[in-house]
């Protein structure tokens, strides 16, 4: 049903802006779900590679490929289809290419065959969960959704993932692995088809003034970026060494695969409760209780600690991880005008890329150093993460209102 507001102009009635609301945060939770479950499928991709005769050299440089390659390309492919208003088919396009590149796996090419796909696909899949984010943004903004409650299905997805993908490996064979993830990758094709175009979500009368230099120009935006990857940085020697380090003190390995899903588990329920818990309070507050956490949460690895310490250290993970990635995106949400969401999610995905790597790659070097050196230079990099994203007290550099952001939005 249509009413008039004051101005004559014809509007939708409370319940259906309601239902619409609710059908494009289904669709939005749909296309998170049906990107990330490919995600545990593309962990046996090592695996694949070593079966059909590369060496482990090739396959360390092929995994570098795309950690190169996300630096170069995925800021100003972002850019470029943001300010087009072509985000949502991007996801779609992408998607469908990436399915096309992974099928030329299955002829088994030789070792220049492979480095070619690889560069191929890493320059076209590295664009879809950026672009994803970038959508979700946008849909947050429009009707006013909880990102969390939206992003949370891709969590969901990887663990459903992780525990198929074994089951049908085994099925299926190895060999199998680029069919498998290849139709798996039609799925966000496919929800992304079915949703609003970009400029279906564009608030009526929001301009489109402001060019991706304005971004690098917003202070508070690009040090709670910094902020966001340096807490996700500060992670590195955790992912690198942490099962290297539970082992030697005699875990076995069904408890450490019960630890990692540990860990996802509270991301899912920090997901589900964290911008309702935020309010219309400065997300810029969760990344830093998300920096907090991370350095409580080294700060107890650094003591080797032991099973129960261990599990509740693993708890954090909900707020270390999945605070800090919740508090960007309500920063970029915030901060950014509509039609540059997906230039900004660019920008953030090539700066955390590039602390991730350096990072990993450093990882190595400081536990050489010892254990608890290692978990204290993470410690400071996530209190270096804290300092950079403490409000200070600028104004936001947007009219949205941040109620609009949060789970009050939500139909609980």
């Amino acid at each position: 049903m249509m009413h008039s507001d004051d101005s004559g102009v014809i509007a939708a009635a409370p319940h259906a802006a309601g239902g619409v609301r609710d059908r494009l945060g289904l669709g939005v939770s749909g296309l998170y779900l049906a990107l990330y479950i490919h995600y545990g499928f593309f962990a046996f991709l090592p695996l694949w590679l070593k079966a059909t005769g590369a060496s482990a050299e090739e396959i360390g440089v092929l995994l570098a490929i795309p950690l190169i390659l996300r630096l170069l390309t995925v800021a100003p492919f972002s850019a470029f289809v943001g300010r087009r208003g072509w985000v949502r088919n991007a996801i779609a396009y992408t998607a469908l290419s990436s399915a096309a590149i992974i099928l030329l796996l299955l002829g088994e090419p030789d070792h220049a065959g492979r480095i070619v796909i690889v560069i191929l696909l890493s320059i076209v899949w590295d664009q879809i969960p950026v672009l994803t984010d970038a959508y979700a943004v946008m849909a947050v903004r429009s009707r006013s959704l909880d990102f969390g409650r939206l992003r949370v299905w891709g969590s969901i997805a990887v663990v459903a993932s992780n525990a198929a993908a074994g089951w049908a490996i085994g099925v299926a064979g190895i060999k199998m692995l680029p069919l498998m993830v290849a139709v798996l990758l039609i799925a966000p094709a496919v929800v992304a088809f079915l949703l609003p175009g970009d400029r279906t979500l564009s608030a009526a009368g929001e301009t489109r003034d402001g060019r991706w230099r304005d971004l690098v120009g917003d202070r508070g935006l690009i040090l709670a970026m910094v902020a966001a990857s340096l807490i996700m940085g500060s992670h590195g020697v955790l992912t690198s060494f942490g099962a290297i380090q539970w082992t030697a003190q005699g875990i076995s390995t069904t408890t450490i695969g019960l630890l990692q899903a540990l860990a996802v588990a509270a991301e899912i329920l920090a997901f589900w409760f964290g911008a309702k818990l935020l309010g219309a309070r400065d997300p810029r507050w969760l990344i830093c209780v998300g920096a907090i956490a991370a350095a409580m949460r080294w700060a107890i690895m650094a003591t080797s600690p032991g099973l129960p310490v261990l599990i509740a250290a693993q708890l954090l993970n909900g707020i270390t991880a999945t605070g800090t990635i919740l508090g960007i995106m309500l920063v970029i949400a915030t901060r950014v005008p509509m039609h540059l969401s997906a230039t900004a999610q660019g920008m953030n995905a090539v700066l955390l890329g590039a602390v991730l790597a350096v990072a990993t790659a450093g990882s190595g070097l400081l536990w050489s150093h010892g254990l608890a050196f290692a978990y204290l230079a993470m410690v400071v990099l996530a209190l270096l993460g804290a300092l950079c994203a403490w409000p200070r007290g600028e104004q936001a550099g947007s009219d949205i209102n941040p109620d609009s952001l949060s789970a009050s939005g939500v139909d609980l």
